[in-house]
C-alpha cells in the first residue's frame, strides 16, 4: 500500500479501536454486518499488523492491554479484545474471557477474531504458537457450537467461523492436523444442517460389479491442482471407467479446458447455490465423486461443501488436499506410499490407500515449456558468484527456513538467492507483501548478509521466464517444513540441482517422495543442518553439480515429469477395488 492508504487506514484502525473500547455492542455489530462487508474482517485483511506501531497506535493497545487485565466485565473485556485484535494477531494475545460471554450480536466478529493468522510468520516459534492458540480457539468454538442452545448465538459461531478460518499458515508445522480437520469438519457439516443444506443419505449400492464406473471430478482451477488431477487420471481405462467433470459456472471456460480432454462430459455448477449444485451432481447417480482440489483450508470454498455432503455411493481426495479432511463423508485419501511415514493411517480419517512410489505426478496443460533467454544483467544479478533460487511460495517461508538460506549464503561468499514467492495458485493477491520483503531483508541484515543479494520476482505471466531463470541457476532451494510439490518439477526438468529436506507429515515429504522415486535420493537430507551442509558443498564443487545437474535433467526426462507420467492405471484399479470392497454381502 502507498503512504496515503496507509495513513488513512491507521486513522480508521483508531477510530475501529475507540468504537470497541467504548463497548459499543450495536454500534460494533453494525460495522461488522454492514452491506459494504465486515469493516473490522477488512481492518484484519489490510495488513497493517505487519507494520510498526506509531506513538497513537502504542497508546490505545496499552489501554487495550489494561482493560484485559483489570476490567471486570466479560463483556468489556471481549470488545477490549476485539480492539487490541486490530493491532496484533490473536494468538499473541491473552485472553481473560470465554467465547460464551460475548455477546450475540458480536459473537460472529469475535470468532473470525480469534481464528485470524497471519499470512506469514517473522518471529520465531511464532508459527507453533499460533497452532496452539488455534487448536484452543477451535476446542471453543466446536464446544460453543455444540453445547450452547440459543439458535442465533449458535448461527452466528457457525457464521463466523465459515468466514474466518484459514489454515494455510500453520501447514507448515511438521505435525498431524488431525485434531483441528475432525473439528473444523463437524463445525462445516453443524454449519450445513442448521442451514437446511445437508445431504447425508446415502445412495443405493448395486447388487454387484457393474460393468463400468461413472466417476465425477468437482474439478480445481489452479494450475497446480489442475496438473495433479490430470497426472493422477490420464490412462483410466475408457472401458472400465466414465468420467464427469463438474465445474464452477462462473469460471466454466477457464477450467474446462483443464479437463475437457480427460472427461466425457462437463457440467457447469451454480456455486453460489449449493444446495442445486448439490442436487445436480446427485441425479447423475455417480458411483464415485472425487474432490481434486484441497478441501482443507478455507470452509466456504464450494467444493469443501459439497464433500462435506453426501452426493455418491464412494467420495476420495488426494494429492491435492495435504492432509485429511475430517468429514466422515470423505472414505478414500489416495496418496503415495514414499509421501506417507510409517503409521500414516493414523493421521486420516478416510481410508488412507497408498499406489507405489510418489503421489508427485503432474501433466500441465500448457505442454513443454520452452525457457525464456535471460542473463543474470536482466535479473540485476552480477555474473560472478553461485546463484541459489528458490520457487517457494511466502506462505511457506518462514524463520526457520530464511535461517537456513542466509547460513548459505554466508558460507559461500558473493552468491545470491533469488525467490519467486508469490505464486498466483496459491493466491490472487498478496496485501502483506511490503511487509514480507521487509522481514526476509532484515532477517538478513541480521545475519549479516548484505540485501543486495537477495533478489525477488513478482509474480510471471507463465513459467518461460521461470525455467529461464532456473536455467542460470546453480542451485534449487526447495522449502521445509511445508516441502515443495508441483514447484519442484521446474528445477528437475532445468536440470537444477535441488536440495531438499524430508519431513515426517506427507506435506512436509512431497519433494523428497519425487526425488526419491526417480532416484535422485543423494539430493534428499534429513536435518536442516544437512539441508545447509549439502547445499554449502555442492555449491563448492563445480564437477559434482555439474555431474549432478546432468543427472537431474536426465532423470526428469527418463520419468517424462510433468508430461507423460501419468497415474491413472494405478488410481483406477484402486478405486474399482475399494468401490468393489464395499458392495453389499450376498445374503
Amino acid at each position: 500500500m502507498d503512504s496515503e492508504t496507509e495513513h488513512k487506514l491507521r486513522d480508521l484502525r483508531l477510530e475501529l479501536a475507540e468504537i470497541c473500547l467504548d463497548a459499543r455492542i450495536d454500534k460494533i455489530s453494525a460495522l461488522s454486518n454492514a452491506a459494504s462487508g465486515d469493516a473490522l474482517a477488512a481492518m484484519y485483511n489490510s495488513g497493517l499488523r505487519h507494520l510498526p506501531m506509531s506513538k497513537s497506535d502504542q497508546a490505545v493497545a496499552e489501554r487495550c492491554h489494561r482493560m484485559l487485565t483489570v476490567e471486570y466485565d466479560p463483556v468489556r473485556k471481549a470488545c477490549a479484545y476485539l480492539a487490541l485484535s486490530l493491532f496484533m494477531y490473536s494468538y499473541r494475545i491473552e485472553r481473560s474471557f470465554e467465547l460464551i460471554d460475548v455477546p450475540t450480536e458480536i459473537a460472529a466478529t469475535m470468532v473470525r477474531a480469534l481464528l485470524g493468522l497471519p499470512q506469514f510468520f517473522d518471529r520465531d516459534g511464532a508459527r507453533r504458537q499460533a497452532l496452539v492458540h488455534l487448536t484452543k480457539s477451535m476446542e471453543e468454538i466446536h464446544k460453543a457450537a455444540r453445547v450452547i442452545d440459543e439458535p442465533d448465538f449458535r448461527s452466528a459461531v457457525l457464521n463466523g467461523f465459515l468466514d474466518g478460518f484459514i489454515l494455510t499458515p500453520v501447514y507448515g508445522e511438521d505435525v498431524s492436523l488431525k485434531e483441528i480437520s475432525v473439528m473444523r469438519a463437524d463445525l462445516i457439516q453443524r454449519y450445513l444442517e442448521t442451514s437446511g443444506l445437508a445431504r447425508t443419505k446415502m445412495p443405493n449400492w448395486p447388487d454387484r460389479m457393474p460393468e463400468q464406473l461413472r466417476i465425477g471430478i468437482l474439478s480445481p482451477g489452479s494450475h497446480s491442482e489442475m496438473a495433479a488431477i490430470r497426472g493422477h487420471l490420464f490412462g483410466l481405462s475408457k472401458e472400465r471407467f466414465n468420467i464427469t467433470a463438474f465445474v464452477p459456472d462462473a469460471a466454466a471456460d477457464s477450467v474446462s479446458r483443464g479437463v475437457d480432454d480427460l472427461a466425457d462430459a462437463l457440467i457447469a455448477l451454480p456455486v453460489d447455490d449449493i444446495a442445486q449444485s448439490a442436487d445436480m451432481i446427485v441425479q447423475e447417480d455417480l458411483d464415485v465423486l472425487i474432490g481434486a482440489a484441497n478441501l482443507t483450508n478455507v470452509c466456504t470454498f464450494p467444493w469443501t461443501l459439497l464433500m462435506a455432503q453426501r452426493l455418491a455411493r464412494l467420495q476420495v481426495t488426494m494429492h491435492a488436499s495435504p492432509m485429511t479432511t475430517g468429514f466422515d463423508t470423505v472414505d478414500l485419501f489416495i496418496n503415495g506410499a514414499l509421501n506417507e511415514p510409517e503409521g500414516a493411517e493414523n493421521d486420516y480419517t478416510e481410508e488412507l490407500i497408498l499406489v507405489e512410489g510418489s503421489s508427485n505426478h503432474y501433466h500441465f496443460i500448457d505442454g513443454q515449456i520452452e525457457p525464456q533467454a535471460l542473463t543474470r544483467s536482466d535479473l540485476g544479478i552480477p555474473e560472478s558468484g553461485k546463484l541459489f533460487v528458490s520457487g517457494t511460495n511466502a506462505f511457506k517461508i518462514g524463520p526457520d527456513l530464511i535461517n537456513a538460506w542466509t547460513d548459505i549464503l554466508g558460507a559461500v561468499p558473493d552468491s545470491h538467492l533469488v525467490l519467486y514467492p508469490f505464486n498466483p495458485n496459491w493466491s490472487a493477491h498478496y496485501p502483506q507483501r511490503k511487509s514480507f520483503i521487509r522481514f526476509i531483508q532484515e532477517r538478513f541484515k541480521a545475519a549479516g548478509i548484505d540485501v543486495a543479494r537477495l533478489h525477488l520476482l513478482d509474480a510471471q505471466p507463465s513459467r518461460a521466464p521461470i525455467y529461464g531463470l532456473l536455467k542460470l541457476a546453480d542451485i534449487y532451494l526447495d522449502s521445509f517444513p511445508y516441502s515443495g510439490a508441483v514447484s519442484i518439477i521446474d528445477p528437475l526438468k532445468c536440470g537444477c540441482p535441488p536440495v531438499v529436506l524430508a519431513g515426517e507429515t506427507a506435506r512436509c515429504r512431497q519433494s523428497a517422495a519425487l526425488l526419491r522415486e526417480i532416484e535422485l535420493d543423494v539430493m534428499v537430507t534429513e536435518s536442516r543442518d544437512d539441508y545447509v551442509a549439502v547445499a554449502v558443498r555442492l555449491s563448492g564443487d563445480d564437477s559434482l553439480r555439474d555431474e549432478i545437474a546432468q543427472a537431474v535433467e536426465e532423470m526428469a526426462d527418463r520419468a517424462g515429469l510433468g508430461q507423460s507420467d501419468f497415474m491413472g492405471r494405478e488410481v483406477g484399479e484402486l478405486l474399482w477395488q475399494a468401490f468393489e470392497s464395499r458392495l453389499p454381502s450376498p445374503l
